[in-house]
């Protein structure tokens, strides 16, 4: 398979003749499309009816925009020495599922980028310029860009010249902070506010975090922020049987986890409400020790989600 190479450090590169390209390769690089589920992360899922909206669109008139194809090796990905060629998929996820399960043709566009790194940001930067986003994917767009370009400085936090939501900055992270909130004309806070969100969103499990992303399931903001900013503490103090279950490599959090730290924030702090707060507290250490033990294997699985939803069902009422 021809191998296009462009300079290390050039700006990625739409290629112009691939029009002219023998239709052997074209099938070539069609058939032999990458997927990388890292990458398919940062396109914004669309709501049921969105979908099939494009899919009756795509049956009816063909899939008329080309997908955008990366062209690179598996060591260029993975930082080894493979020199195996891959055409990675980065625009066009969605139009890629419809077409290969309506058997339609499509087109595609070949695309150069130095890095990994850089196709990350190509892509966050191709869907904050949509108009369709949620608030929530808008968010987690922003802060996602916000901590890419901090990584990519690769500098050590630093003792800074400012302090923020209780945190110290360095100079080149206040730079960062007010370019994306010129850029997008939000506030400086906003885009920290959005960090934090972004690391709470990226620490659910990937089917929560796409039906947050979506809107279909409500999580309170600053519940997603708390999770970004202290995991493990919410978790310790949500539930001392939840406890036992954190580590700094923690798997991701569920639905029943977030909604007992939902739980115990809303309860935190209300001296008026002891009794209260006991009673919930206990409901969230039986939703957290069920949630726990969940196994899709065992034969009273659909007892134990039963009794799950009731739990969460009680702790509601009493609220």
């Amino acid at each position: 398979m021809k191998k296009f190479q462009t300079a290390s450090g050039e700006p990625p590169v739409l290629h112009r003749n691939s029009a002219n390209l023998m239709q052997s390769m074209l099938d070539e690089v069609k058939n032999s499309i990458t997927i990388l589920p890292e990458l398919q992360a940062l396109i914004p899922p669309l709501q049921v009816s969105e979908f099939e909206q494009l899919e009756a669109n795509i049956r009816k008139e063909g899939c008329r925009e080309a997908l955008l194809i990366w062209q690179t090796t598996q060591g260029i990905v993975d930082g080894t020495s493979n020199s195996l060629p891959l055409n990675i998929l980065i625009d066009g996820h969605n139009r890629h599922s419809i077409c290969s399960k309506n058997s339609i043709d499509f087109k595609v566009a070949l695309r150069e980028f130095p890095s990994l790194q850089s196709v990350r940001d190509f892509m966050i930067d191709n869907q904050l310029g949509r108009r369709n986003l949620t608030p929530e994917q808008m968010s987690y767009l922003r802060g996602l860009k916000y901590r890419n370009e901090r990584q990519a400085t690769g500098r050590p936090v630093q003792a800074g010249v400012a302090a923020t939501t209780g945190e110290t900055e360095t100079r080149a992270s206040q730079r960062t902070r007010d370019k994306l909130a010129k850029q997008f004309n939000v506030s400086p806070r906003t885009i920290l506010r959005d960090r934090d969100y972004s690391e709470g969103i990226d620490r659910l499990t990937p089917e929560l975090k796409q039906e947050v992303l979506k809107g279909n399931q409500k999580v309170p903001k600053e519940i997603v922020r708390e999770i970004g900013r202290h995991r493990k503490t919410l978790l310790d103090n949500a539930s001392g049987d939840a406890a036992g279950m954190v580590s700094s490599e923690t798997p991701p959090l569920s639905l029943a986890e977030v909604n007992a730290i939902t739980l115990d924030k809303k309860t935190a702090g209300v001296e008026s409400a002891a009794p209260l707060q006991s009673e919930v507290s206990i409901l969230v250490k039986q939703i957290a020790q069920l949630a726990s033990t969940l196994n899709p294997e065992k034969p009273d699985f659909g007892f134990d989600c039963d009794r799950l939803v009731a739990l969460l069902m009680e702790a509601k009422k009493q609220v």
